[in-house]
C-alpha cells in the first residue's frame, strides 16, 4: 500500500518578532524519549529586528524524501550566521551551520534528509555573530546524542552566548522524513488505515487480525537490517501518533526449516529485538509492547518452495481496541 498520511501542513513563509515559530503543523512529534523537544523550547529570540523569515522547498506530497534535499531559503533585514538544531524522531540532536565568513541577508542551504524514518524537526538559528562556541575545533556539525541534558546544556549556552552580545532570532520547521514510495513495506498512513480500518467499521476498534510485516533481520541473526529498521520506524510513528492510545504484540514467526525448539528461540529474539528497538527509538512505553514467539508454528503460506518460506518469515503486529492495555 502507498497511501500517505498528511501529517503536515505547509505555511510557506513565516516572519515576525516571535521566538521558535512553527512552520509545519504535525500529528505529534515522536522520539522524545528524554525530552529533548520540551528542552529545546527554551530557546528564545533577542533579534526581532532582524525580521529573519525562512521557507522550505523540496516536500513530496507533504514528506522529506530520504536522500533527496531540501532547499531551506532564507532572508532577513540584517546580515548574520546561520546554524541549525536538527532533532530526529528518535530524538537524536545534531548541530550544524553554514561555513560563510560574512554575514549575509539572505541565501539558499541544501539540507539532505537521513535516517531514520518519522517526524523530524529543525530549529534555524540566525545570529548577528558566529556561534563559535557551540563548535569544536572549527568544526561545522556535531552530533550530540539524545540526551535532555546534552539539549538542556545547549539552551545554557546559546543563553551565555546572548548574555555576551549575541543577538539571535529562530524559526522552527517539522517534516515526516519518509522513503520512495516502495521504500518500506507499509507507510504510516497504511498502517493506521489498516489497523483503524475504513470510515464505515472505524467505531467497532477497526480492521481485526494482526498485521503481517516482513522486517528484515540478518541470516540466522536476530540483528535488524538498515531496511528492517526503517520498516520499524513506520510502525514506531503510528504508535506515537495516530495509535498511541493501543498496545501492540509482536509475534514472531519462523519457516519450516530447523528444528521446533531453534525456531521457536529465533522467533522469539526477532520479536523481542523489534520491540526493544521500538522503545529505545520512540520513547513508548515498555508496558504499551509485547514479544512472543511462536516459531513455526503459524504459517501463512505453505512451506514448500523459498518463495513461500520467506512469506512466513515475518512479525505480525497485533494491535489492542483503543484504550485497551
Amino acid at each position: 500500500m502507498n497511501i500517505r498520511l498528511p501529517r503536515c501542513s505547509t505555511i510557506s513563509r513565516y516572519a515576525g518578532s516571535a521566538g521558535l515559530m512553527v512552520l509545519f503543523a504535525s500529528a505529534g512529534i515522536a522520539g522524545d524519549r528524554p525530552g529533548v523537544t520540551d528542552a529545546l523550547q527554551a530557546i528564545q529570540t533577542n533579534w526581532p529586528d532582524a525580521q529573519f523569515s525562512i521557507d522550505v522547498g523540496g516536500m513530496t506530497h507533504g514528506d522529506a524524501i530520504l536522500g533527496e534535499p531540501l532547499q531551506i531559503e532564507y532572508e532577513a533585514a540584517k546580515g548574520g550566521y546561520l546554524a541549525y538544531i536538527h532533532v530526529s524522531s528518535h530524538g537524536d540532536i545534531a548541530l550544524t551551520r553554514n561555513p560563510a565568513t560574512a554575514p549575509r541577508a539572505t541565501g539558499t542551504d541544501s539540507y539532505v534528509p537521513k535516517a531514520p524514518l518519522g517526524t523530524e524537526q529543525i530549529i534555524v538559528l540566525f545570529s548577528n555573530k558566529p556561534l563559535d562556541n557551540l563548535f569544536h575545533n572549527g568544526s561545522n556539525s556535531i552530533e550530540l546524542g539524545s540526551d535532555r541534558a546534552q539539549a538542556m546544556e545547549l539552551v545554557r549556552q546559546l543563553q551565555r552566548s546572548q548574555s555576551g552580545g549575541v543577538q539571535l532570532a529562530t524559526r522552527k520547521s517539522h517534516f515526516n522524513v519518509a522513503t520512495q514510495d516502495g521504500g518500506t513495506e507499509y507507510t504510516t498512513r497504511s498502517i493506521v488505515y489498516r489497523v483503524q480500518g475504513t470510515a464505515g467499521n472505524r467505531k467497532s476498534g477497526g480492521a481485526s487480525g494482526p498485521v503481517p510485516s516482513h522486517v528484515e533481520f540478518e541470516f540466522n541473526s536476530d540483528r535488524l537490517t538498515e531496511r528492517g529498521k526503517r520498516d520499524l520506524d513506520e510502525f514506531g510513528e503510528a504508535l506515537v501518533t495516530h495509535l498511541s492510545d493501543r498496545s501492540v504484540v509482536l509475534e514472531g514467526h519462523t519457516d519450516s526449516v530447523g528444528t521446533d525448539e531453534y525456531n521457536l528461540s529465533l522467533s522469539q529474539r526477532r520479536a523481542e529485538a523489534a520491540r526493544q528497538y521500538l522503545i529505545q527509538s520512540f520513547g513508548l512505553n515498555p508496558s504499551r509492547i509485547s514479544a512472543l514467539g511462536k516459531g513455526k508454528l503459524d504459517p501463512v503460506a505453505p512451506n514448500d518452495s523459498e518463495a513461500e518460506r520467506s512469506r512466513n518469515r515475518r512479525v505480525d503486529f497485533d494491535f489492542s481496541s483503543p484504550g485497551e492495555r
